[in-house]
């Protein structure tokens, strides 16, 4: 057994927790099903002493305690206990939509309208008081420009339209990937809240349109859904936005972990949010 396995099974001992198998492992974090007093948990160690991850969990262990005050209306995990590293969580039913960060097949209407519908709903939640920003959009807006990946006009036209726009947030999860979504029949539970805040609308829409690429029933789901909500510009800016994250990304990924079309998608949705939001000033 690997020194963090080992650490794991040391850690969630303490706190009457039992390990039956890893089930995803990353640079960053350890996750593993087992059970506590009888009752199926999840086991989450970060194995980072990263100051930004770090703050990320904390910030997690915040919305759980928030969770317990105030239920928010979609299905959440509770948690059971934790130390600096450790979280135990009860364990929700279902399954991931995807076990990789970008879907490799296309979903059927239904599930693509439970996923949209439990994300709308999130969104109307209103607990007090009201979860912290996460991006600074001005800020995110210069330091993409300063990559290049940006032009000059694109961060002109940005600022310009962040500003009118002007400081209203709604609630996202803020990494709604596929394997933060749990299915359980006609129910969708969101899992992994270290990104949760308050974003310009569409944050999650637009972040499951760039990893959803593989599913056209998915982005024609998300369109519409933009549309009819009316917020074509919030969605745009925060699509451009990640298009930029998600490049950043998958650049420092080795070679052979990253599917061959992929940065050629990125790179198109790219350049179309790019035309979108040019279009939007016209």
């Amino acid at each position: 057994m690997d020194e963090t396995f080992v650490d794991l099974i040391a850690r969630a001992g303490t706190v009457r927790a039992g390990i039956t198998r890893v089930v995803h492992r990353t640079d960053k974090a350890l996750v593993a099903t087992g059970h506590q007093d009888g009752q199926p948990v999840v086991v989450k160690l970060l194995t980072t002493d990263d100051p930004y991850w770090v703050g990320r969990r904390q910030h997690e262990l915040r919305m759980y305690e928030l969770f317990a005050d105030q239920p928010p209306p979609v299905r959440v995990a509770r948690a059971l206990g934790s130390d600096d590293h450790l979280t135990v969580l009860t364990q929700l039913p279902g399954q991931s939509l995807h076990d990789q960060r970008h879907l490799t097949h296309d979903i059927s209407a239904p599930v693509a309208r439970l996923i949209l519908d439990t994300l709308d709903t999130l969104a109307g939640w209103a607990p007090m008081p009201a979860l912290p920003e996460p991006i600074d959009y001005h800020g995110r807006i210069d330091a993409e420009h300063a990559t290049g990946l940006l032009d000059d006009a694109d961060q002109h036209t940005l600022h310009a339209l962040v500003a009118e726009l002007g400081p209203a947030r709604v609630i996202a999860h803020g990494d709604p990937l596929p394997a933060n979504l749990l299915l359980d029949g006609d129910r969708c539970a969101l899992i992994d809240w270290e990104h949760a805040g308050c974003y310009l609308p569409g944050y999650d829409l637009a972040l499951l349109h760039i990893v959803g690429a593989a599913s056209p029933t998915l982005r024609t789901a998300i369109a519409d859904r933009v549309h009819t909500a009316g917020i074509v510009t919030a969605y745009h800016i925060n699509l451009l936005l990640l298009a930029c994250r998600e490049l950043r990304i998958h650049a420092r990924l080795p070679a052979a972990d990253l599917p061959r079309s992929r940065l050629a998608q990125l790179r198109q949705t790219l350049q179309q949010a790019r035309r979108a939001i040019q279009d939007l000033t016209q």
